[in-house]
């Protein structure tokens, strides 16, 4: 996920790494709709505009917890919500899923590089706003979930080696933990962004017992203040993924970098 991004009227410049292993597991943006001409033949149509690249689809059955607390009473029940549709290619590591006023565009590994993902995600809203008719874009987000493996011994790493944010705590708790979980909200310069970092332990799979695992969720989220039509919504997206590139690099170090193999070095 580390390429440089830009957007018409803007530039920052972040680091255009590129990792022969890079971590990301997933990546997906969702977007928001408000006040869709919504009815049940988008599914279809949609799904006849796509279907040569997501051959299989199936229908995802969504229920709601719902709680309620009254005087002397409270109860307690699940709500059916309309079906999402979800569209899934051949070789299955990519899907698109769509239900009234929300899409979703997902990638798992291996993930390609932004602007070879991006024409996809464009497609899609492209898609669903003439089939749906939305009246406007309220949220979206664009989140990349990285499982980072280090190899370990039996002791346990040093996490200040590896990465910029990690957990602190009193020496007189210890020096090490079993399990963590940080989580950072940082708003950005770019309006209407702001930056989900979770940080967290995970636990290796059984064909890799010798290493250590960790999680790092890197969320943006954007809330437009205005309608935005095609360019904004390519530009919402290009900021969103410069922040997320921007958050990764400066929360790893070298010492990371080199177990990813960036590209273009020995």
């Amino acid at each position: 996920m580390t390429n440089q991004a830009q957007g018409t009227g803007w530039n920052r410049e972040i680091p255009d790494r590129r990792y022969r292993k890079p971590p990301v597991i997933e990546a997906l943006c969702e977007v928001y709709f408000a006040d869709s001409a919504w009815d049940d033949t988008v599914p279809g149509a949609f799904y006849e505009r796509i279907k040569s690249d997501f051959p299989e689809k199936r229908r995802r059955e969504i229920q709601q917890a719902e709680f309620s607390v009254g005087f002397n009473e409270a109860r307690a029940g699940v709500r059916t919500l309309p079906p999402w549709m979800q569209f899934i290619s051949d070789e299955k590591h990519r899907m698109i899923q769509i239900a009234q006023n929300f899409l979703v565009v997902n990638q798992s590994a291996p993930y390609p590089h932004f602007e070879d993902w991006e024409p996809e995600i464009s497609r899609s809203i492209s898609i669903y706003r003439e089939l749906a008719q939305p009246q406007k874009i309220e949220r979206l987000g664009l989140r990349y979930i990285n499982r980072v493996e280090i190899p370990a011994s039996m002791s346990k790493i040093a996490m200040e080696d590896y990465f910029a944010i990690y957990p602190q705590f009193p020496q007189a708790l210890g020096s090490t933990c079993s399990s963590f979980l940080v989580r950072v909200e940082a708003p950005q310069i770019d309006r209407g962004h702001t930056v989900l970092i979770t940080f967290a332990s995970s636990t290796p799979q059984e064909q890799t017992p010798n290493v250590q695992v960790f999680m790092l969720d890197l969320y943006d989220i954007a809330q437009p203040n205005k309608p935005l039509d095609h360019l904004d919504f390519d530009e919402a997206i290009k900021k969103a993924h410069c922040n997320l590139v921007t958050a990764f690099e400066n929360s790893i170090t070298e010492r990371l970098r080199a177990l990813f193999e960036l590209q273009g070095q020995p």
